[in-house]
């Protein structure tokens, strides 16, 4: 069964950041086509992906799905960015 996307909603992608391999949380946007798109910098502000050597490992998941996938990985996943999947803004 497919998950249903709400266009508004935010969308988490994962990225391991090769140097450390440790992996490096993005947010986004679903877009109207249900992919998405995410920003340059790390939620946590460390890592740029588009400078930095990272590789894509998880991308388009809900807030939910993305604090179930980073509890499911654990300790490799940058802690900052946990952090701030919890937070309020």
């Amino acid at each position: 069964m497919a998950i249903k996307r709400n266009i508004d909603e935010d969308a988490y992608s994962f990225y391991k950041y090769r140097e450390t391999e440790e992996i490096h949380i993005y947010k986004g946007k679903f877009t109207s086509d249900m992919e998405c798109n995410s920003s340059r910098i790390s939620i946590c502000g460390k890592v740029n992906k588009v400078t930095e050597d990272t590789v894509r490992v998880f991308s388009c998941l809900n807030e939910e799905e993305a604090r179930k996938k980073a509890a499911e990985i654990g300790r490799a996943v940058c802690g900052g960015c946990v952090s701030h999947l919890y937070s309020s803004y």
